[in-house]
C-alpha cells in the first residue's frame, strides 16, 4: 500500500486549520471541567463526526460537519471510508435527492487538539522533536505513526489503550513545561494521514424529528367508537375535530418524511446503480427541522388556519448518509467482514432476513464435481427457506483472502454451479455468504416507515417477527387476510394516529415480505429499482389521499350539515353501518370505512 501524500500547503493556527489564505476550517470547541474538547456531533463503527466552521474569504462562515475515520481503524476501515468518499463525489455531481452534498475532501495527517485549545502534528513522544509520521508495513493490518530519529512506533490497533502518547507535553508546541495545566491533556482529532470528509452539518436524527411532530400519550386521541360515525356525519364535536385534524397534519408530516426517503432509495437504485445496505434510522439525518410541536389544546378557526398552513408549507427534508458499506452495481462483501454488524439494538429491527442470517455455517460436507463445476444441495438446505441462491457465495470462514470463494451462477435439478476454484480437499468450515441487494433496502424501507409512525424500536422488532410469521405461513397481502393473523391487531395499533393505519401497515408489510401475491419484492435475489419505485407509488397514493382530508377540513363539515335536512334517512344509515363496522370482531377499521363512503373511487383502486 502506497503511502499517501499530505498537502504540505495545511498549517495551523491555534483551533484553526489553514489550507491557503482563502480557505480555512475553526473547529468547534466545548470546555469541560476546564479543557476544551472538539465538539463531537456523532460517531458511528467507522467514522467519527466534530463540528466546525468552513471559512472562505469573501463568503459568511458555514458551519460544517468534520468527518474522520476512528483514530483505531484498520486498512479494512480506510478501504471502506475512501468507497465513501468516492460515492459522496458522485452523488453531489449528480444533484442527488436527500443526500448531504459532499463539500470538500482533506488529506489531513497526525492531529491532536491541546487541553488549551490549540490544534497541532504530534512529535516524537520520546522527546525527540520530530513529528511522527504514518507508515504502512507489510503484513499489518492497521497503519503505523513511527518517528524516524528513534524507534518509536505506535500502531493505530493499540491507540484506544496509547493514544495518550500523543497528548503529552513533549509531543506539543503548547503547554510543553511541567507545571503548564495543560500539559498532559488533550484529544486525537486524527490519528494518521487519512482522508477527511467535509459535509453539510446535520444534527437532527429521525428520532429526534418523530418528537417534534408527534403528540405522545398527552396529545393522543383515542376514537370513541362513535367519533369516525359523527366525524363523517359532521356532527363530532369541534373540539374532537380539531384535534382529529391536527393528527392528519401531524400524520401528513411523517408520510411525507417517508416519501422522500422512498424517493432517495428508488433514485439510488435506479439512476447511480447503488445499495446502500445499512438503512435505519440512525443513518437519516433531518435538515431544516420544524420550529415547535404541533400545539395539544386545538380551537377555533384560527388554529385551523394555523394547522393547514402548516401542513401547506413543511420545508423539513431528510438526508439519508453513511454509504461506508454501500456497493454500486456489483455487489461485494464489505458488510460482512463486521462480525459485530446485527448486535446494536437499533440496528437488528431494520436487517432483513439475508441481513440477520448473512453467514450461515453449512453443517453437512459438499461433493464438488469439479468438472462439471457443480455440487449437489444437502437436503437440509434444499428444504430451507433460507437456502442457496443465485448469487450467494460458498467460502471457508478460515479463508481471509478469499481465494477460494465460489459464486453461484445458477441452480439445475438439485445442483448448484458455481464460478470460481474449488478447493481440492474440501475445508472443515464452509459457510454461505448471503449478498445483500436492492431487496435488502426495500425491507428497511418498511421497517423504517413503521418507526417514524411508532418512534418505538421494539415495535419494529414485533413487526419483523410478525412479517417472518407470514413469510412461513403465507397468507394474502390484504386487509381481509392479515386481520386475521394473530398479533396483526397490536401491530396496527402501535401507530400513533388513526388514520389510514391499514394502508400503512399493507404498504409496510408488502416490503417487508417477499414472494407473495401484492409483494413488492419476489425473491432477495432480486435486483433493481422495481421493489422501491412499487413501495413510493403505494406511498404516495396514501400522501394524496391525506392531503385531500386535511384541506377538506373547513368546506367538509359544513357541507355535511347542509345535506342533513335533505339526506336525514341517509345520515342515519350511515351512522349503523359506523357502528356496525366497530362491533368488536370485524374486520373492518374505521379509516377503511371512512375511505369506503368519501373517496369510493379511491378504494376500489387499491383493491
Amino acid at each position: 500500500m502506497e503511502n499517501p501524500q499530505l498537502n504540505s500547503d495545511i498549517t495551523f493556527q491555534r483551533s484553526r486549520i489553514v489550507l491557503s489564505s482563502q480557505v480555512q476550517y475553526d473547529l468547534e470547541q466545548v470546555v469541560e471541567e476546564g479543557m476544551a474538547r472538539p465538539r463531537l456531533l456523532g460517531a458511528g463503527r467507522f467514522a467519527k463526526v466534530f463540528a466546525a466552521h468552513q471559512l472562505i474569504a469573501g463568503q459568511p462562515s458555514r458551519r460544517v460537519a468534520f468527518k474522520v475515520l476512528h483514530d483505531n481503524a484498520g486498512y479494512q476501515d480506510e478501504r471502506l471510508f475512501s468507497q465513501e468518499v468516492t460515492l459522496n463525489r458522485e452523488f453531489t455531481g449528480n444533484r442527488a435527492p436527500g443526500i448531504t452534498p459532499l463539500l470538500d475532501v482533506l488529506l489531513l495527517g497526525p492531529l491532536v487538539l491541546c487541553g488549551c485549545g490549540t490544534l497541532y502534528h504530534p512529535t516524537c513522544p520520546n522527546g525527540c522533536g520530530v513529528p511522527v509520521e504514518r507508515i504502512d508495513l507489510k503484513g499489518r493490518l492497521y497503519p503505523v505513526l513511527r518517528c524516524n530519529a528513534c524507534d518509536y512506533e505506535l500502531s493505530a490497533e493499540f491507540v484506544p489503550e496509547r493514544g495518550g502518547e500523543l497528548t503529552g507535553r513533549r509531543t506539543k508546541p503548547c503547554c510543553s513545561r511541567e507545571m503548564d495545566p495543560y500539559a498532559n491533556t488533550g484529544s486525537v482529532i486524527n490519528f494518521a494521514l487519512r482522508e477527511v470528509m467535509i459535509m453539510e452539518v446535520l444534527e437532527s436524527n429521525l428520532a429526534e424529528y418523530a418528537a417534534c411532530i408527534d403528540y405522545g400519550e398527552r396529545g393522543a386521541l383515542p376514537a370513541a367508537w362513535l367519533d369516525p360515525g359523527l366525524e363523517l356525519l359532521g356532527l363530532l364535536h369541534p373540539r374532537k375535530r380539531q384535534r382529529a385534524l391536527a393528527q392528519r397534519v401531524s400524520l401528513l408530516a411523517k408520510v411525507n418524511l417517508m416519501v422522500q426517503i422512498g424517493e432517495t432509495v428508488a433514485w439510488l437504485h435506479e439512476r447511480m446503480q447503488v445499495v446502500h445496505k445499512d438503512l435505519a434510522p440512525d443513518n437519516i439525518m433531518v435538515h431544516q427541522r420544524p420550529a415547535g410541536t404541533l400545539a395539544d389544546d386545538v380551537s377555533g378557526v384560527d388554529d385551523v388556519a394555523a394547522l393547514l398552513d402548516h401542513a401547506a408549507n413543511q420545508s423539513t427534508e431528510i438526508r439519508v448518509i453513511d454509504f461506508g458499506l454501500a456497493d454500486k452495481e456489483k455487489l461485494t462483501r464489505s458488510w460482512y467482514e463486521d462480525a459485530d454488524t446485527n448486535i446494536a439494538a437499533t440496528k437488528l429491527p431494520y436487517l432483513s432476513p439475508e441481513a440477520r442470517y448473512r453467514r450461515q455455517s453449512i453443517g453437512t460436507g459438499l461433493e464438488f464435481d469439479h468438472a462439471q463445476r457443480r455440487f449437489r444441495i444437502p437436503a437440509g438446505l434444499a428444504q430451507s427457506p433460507a437456502s442457496i441462491r443465485v448469487g450467494d457465495i460458498i467460502a471457508d470462514k478460515h479463508d481471509r483472502v478469499h481465494a477460494h470463494d465460489l459464486t453461484i451462477a445458477r441452480i439445475e435439478d438439485g445442483h448448484a454451479y458455481f464460478e470460481g476454484n474449488a478447493p481440492k480437499h474440501l475445508p472443515r468450515h464452509l459457510e454461505i455468504v448471503r449478498p445483500l441487494g436492492e431487496a435488502h433496502d426495500v425491507y428497511a424501507l418498511g421497517a423504517t416507515f413503521h418507526y417514524i409512525l411508532t418512534g418505538r424500536h421494539d415495535q419494529v422488532e414485533a413487526l419483523g417477527n410478525f412479517a417472518g410469521a407470514i413469510q412461513d405461513q403465507p397468507c394474502g397481502l390484504e386487509i381481509r387476510a392479515v386481520c386475521r393473523r394473530d398479533n396483526y391487531a397490536n401491530r396496527r395499533n402501535s401507530i400513533r394516529e388513526p388514520f389510514f393505519r391499514d394502508e400503512m401497515m399493507l404498504v409496510i408489510l408488502r416490503a417487508m415480505v417477499r414472494g407473495l401475491p401484492g409483494s413488492f419484492v419476489i425473491d432477495r435475489t432480486e435486483r433493481g429499482a422495481g421493489p422501491a419505485r412499487m413501495f413510493l407509488a403505494e406511498l404516495k397514493l396514501i400522501q394524496q389521499e391525506l392531503i385531500a382530508e386535511v384541506f377538506a377540513a373547513r368546506s367538509y363539515a359544513r357541507e355535511l350539515r347542509s345535506r342533513q335536512i335533505k339526506a336525514a334517512p341517509a345520515m342515519v344509515l350511515l351512522a349503523l353501518v359506523a357502528c356496525y363496522a366497530l362491533i368488536p370482531g370485524k374486520c373492518e377499521s374505521t379509516e377503511v370505512l371512512q375511505s369506503t363512503i368519501v373517496a369510493p373511487q379511491v378504494a376500489a383502486d387499491s383493491e
